[in-house]
């Protein structure tokens, strides 16, 4: 009489093993690996910067990761310092995490050298869609004079709620539009 002996099935116990290797990987694999930046430019050096977690991850995770995205940015734009205009995070299903930034060229009170926090994953990802949104580099900033119309009568503040509420680059033109 002889005996069976079960062995198990080579070829599903390979397969059982891929799927844990890649469920291991997608579980520890950090956040950066599948976050992409994004970004709107309101002016010639003020920024708006989101971070949506995709996958695992809270709100502390996402300000950090908005904050390497907005120094990889201002490296990327040409820029040695920022400072953070507003900031806001909130959790709906998912963390996300959104900064309106500054970009200088030089040191001063209350600014952040960019380097520190920026990383070449980033700053290559934006130079290359700064550089399909047509991007010419950074602009002098000068202190805003009061006799100097330069075609925006809205603040930073007022251009950062149109941009949450959907508005086009054209229709914020318009609405900040000096009016003659």
């Amino acid at each position: 009489m002889s005996m069976m002996v079960s062995r198990p099935d080579e070829e599903g116990s390979t397969t059982m093993r891929k799927v844990t290797w890649v469920s291991i990987l997608l579980l520890f694999v950090p956040q950066v690996v599948f976050a992409t930046i994004t970004f709107h430019q309101l002016d010639g050096n003020t920024f708006t910067i989101s971070h949506y977690v995709k996958w695992v991850g809270g709100r502390g995770q996402a300000m950090d990761l908005v904050y390497e995205k907005a120094a990889s940015l201002c490296i990327a734009a040409g820029f040695t310092h920022l400072v953070i205009v507003e900031q806001e995070s909130d959790k709906h299903g998912v963390a996300n995490a959104t900064v309106t930034v500054q970009f200088f060229q030089e040191d001063g009170e209350g600014r952040v050298a960019c380097n520190v926090k920026a990383s070449q994953d980033y700053i290559t990802e934006a130079a290359k869609k700064l550089d399909k949104l047509g991007y010419k580099g950074p602009t002098t900033v000068e202190a805003p004079d009061e006799s100097q119309a330069n075609g925006n009568n809205c603040t930073v503040e007022q251009i950062t709620a149109m941009v949450k509420a959907g508005l086009t680059d054209d229709q914020i033109r318009a609405a900040c539009a000096e009016k003659k």
